[in-house]
Order: C-alpha cells, then sequence, then structure tokens
C-alpha cells in the first residue's frame, strides 16, 4: 500500500538522486538499491491524498540557456512534450535500445502558464521556451511510475539558473514555495554527488594498485561531503538551512564533488522551497560511491 501523506498542509518537496539512464538497464546490487529508493518515492506520491494537480519538476538537466544572461529562468510550455535521449554516454554501440525507450506521460501548458506568470510577479526574470523533457525526470520517472502504476499527473518543467550562484537558486526556490499550497508537488531532480572527473581519474590510474588508492580517495571525498551535505539539508529552520548549504562551497571536497553544480542546484531549489520544514526526512537506504551520491529526501 502507498505511504499517505495528507496535504491539508503545503505539499511536500522531494529531491531524487536521478542516476543516469543505465539507472534502467544496470542489474548491479547497487543499482537495485537505488531502484527500489525510487519506486518506493513513486508509491508515497501516488498515495498523496487530495491529488495535487501538477508535478512542478527541477532537474540537472534542465539550466536556463547562457544566451539569456544570468539571472533568467526557462518554463517549459511546449504541447506534447517529447523525451530527449540527452545523455552523456554513447551508447548507440553499447546499448542502442535505451533510445528507443518511451516514457507516456501528460503536459499542462496553462499550467505552465501560470507558473510563468507566477514567477513573473515573484521578480523573477523568466522567458517561456518549447523543449522535451530531458533523462534527469523521464528516466527516474519511468521506474517510479511504471505503466502499471502511471503518474496521473501532468508534469510542469521549471529550468534552474544558468551558472554558479548558488544563492539564486535557494531564492528560485523561495519564489515557487507558495505554489506548494497551490496544488504543486514539487520535484527536484540531481545528485548529491556527481563528479565524472573524479570517475575518470579511477578509470585511467595507470596500475590497479594506483586506481585502488584512487579510488579509495574519491570515495573518501564523496562520502565526507555527502556528510556534509546531510547535515546542511537537515536544517528545519529555512534560513539556517540556507546558510548551512551556502557554506559547503567552501569546503575541500565541494569542487571534487561538485566540479560543474548543474546536479547539486535542484536540491538547493528544494530546500529554498520547503521553507520552515516541520520535517527533513532522507528516504530508502543510503548509496555513496566514488564520485557520486543518490541521495533522496522529502521536505514536509
Amino acid at each position: 500500500m502507498p505511504s499517505v501523506v495528507e496535504s491539508t498542509r503545503p505539499l511536500p518537496v522531494y529531491f531524487i538522486g536521478h542516476a543516469g539512464v543505465g539507472l534502467l538497464f544496470d542489474e548491479s546490487p547497487r543499482n537495485r538499491i537505488v531502484q527500489d529508493n525510487l519506486r518506493a518515492i513513486g508509491e508515497e506520491i501516488r498515495g498523496i491524498t487530495p491529488r495535487p494537480k501538477a508535478v512542478l519538476t527541477f532537474s540537472g538537466h534542465f539550466e536556463a540557456g547562457e544566451v539569456h544572461g544570468p539571472g533568467v529562468i526557462e518554463v517549459n510550455v511546449k504541447k506534447e512534450t517529447y523525451i530527449m535521449y540527452d545523455f552523456v554516454n554513447d551508447f548507440h554501440d553499447s546499448k542502442p535500445l535505451v533510445y528507443e525507450y518511451e516514457w507516456p506521460h501528460a503536459d499542462a501548458p496553462e499550467l505552465a502558464a501560470e507558473v510563468y506568470r507566477h514567477l513573473v510577479r515573484s521578480g523573477i526574470k523568466a522567458k517561456r521556451v518549447e523543449r522535451g523533457v530531458d533523462h534527469g525526470v523521464w528516466a527516474p520517472f519511468k521506474l517510479m511510475f511504471p505503466p502499471e502504476a502511471p503518474l496521473d499527473l501532468p508534469v510542469v518543467q521549471v529550468s534552474t539558473f544558468h551558472g554558479y550562484d548558488l544563492a539564486s537558486q535557494i531564492r528560485l526556490g523561495e519564489a515557487v514555495a507558495s505554489l506548494r499550497n497551490e496544488g504543486y508537488l514539487i520535484v527536484a531532480s540531481g545528485m548529491a554527488v556527481h563528479s565524472f572527473p573524479s570517475i575518470a581519474e579511477i578509470r585511467d590510474a595507470a596500475s590497479d594498485e594506483e586506481r585502488e588508492r584512487a579510488r579509495a580517495g574519491v570515495l573518501a571525498e564523496s562520502r565526507a561531503f555527502d556528510t556534509h551535505l546531510r547535515a546542511a539539508v537537515a536544517e528545519r529552520d529555512a534560513a539556517a538551512r540556507a546558510g548551512a548549504l551556502l557554506r559547503l562551497e567552501s569546503l575541500p571536497e565541494f569542487r571534487r564533488s561538485h566540479p560543474t553544480v548543474e546536479h547539486l542546484t535542484p536540491l538547493l531549489v528544494a530546500a529554498g522551497a520547503a521553507g520552515n520544514a516541520e520535517d527533513v526526512r532522507p528516504l530508502g537506504v543510503d548509496v555513496v560511491e566514488p564520485g557520486m551520491s543518490y541521495l533522496n529526501v522529502r521536505f514536509t
């Protein structure tokens, strides 16, 4: 049975560790844990009563285009959105079937336009765009909401800000926080640790001994940053949480864990949208590996 979350108060805010498209085909024990974690969150979302009117997503693969200049957010208002095969890796030789994946879903351009107007009224510079659904949304949602238990809500996609101003991402979350009272369930999708360069260091080591040494070093860095991040996120007071999250940037593990910040910024948006939380709860079994952390969090 789904874990029912009553929404007589503002709807909860979720952050999910979305992994990559390998989430859907990797048979490793680690990936099975990640899959089970996400399936449980999908079951919980299906149990929310009364039902939300839409899922409002922020993804590590939807950052506003640099062409718009700083401080601009994009809202996807396209009707009948397609899914994007926007993978980092080229799977045409190794896993060509990933380009045949489908994810049936509903859009709501009229609700997207409503969110756009809300952002503008809130003082956020916003532009309407037409694009597909990136794999930071459809890949985990395909697992969370399978054909036998589909998502019965439309998806509204909003970008994060382009660039490294982390405080702006928290302010974006604060700007959409009131939408939780209007039927929007906020689901932010990213990674608590996301470092392809660190993974490459392990892969490219000159010997098995150096590879094991590199692996141990990267895992220690990833675990250290994940621990600091969890402590910051757990703050229930909004101002304390924001301050703790922004101080993470001074850690020596920060740039090693996030050489680029687009996978961290959705978590900052979620933290901003959560406001003063009654409860901040990590969900599922913790999975941290060298260069990656699959943290999931619910704010209520």
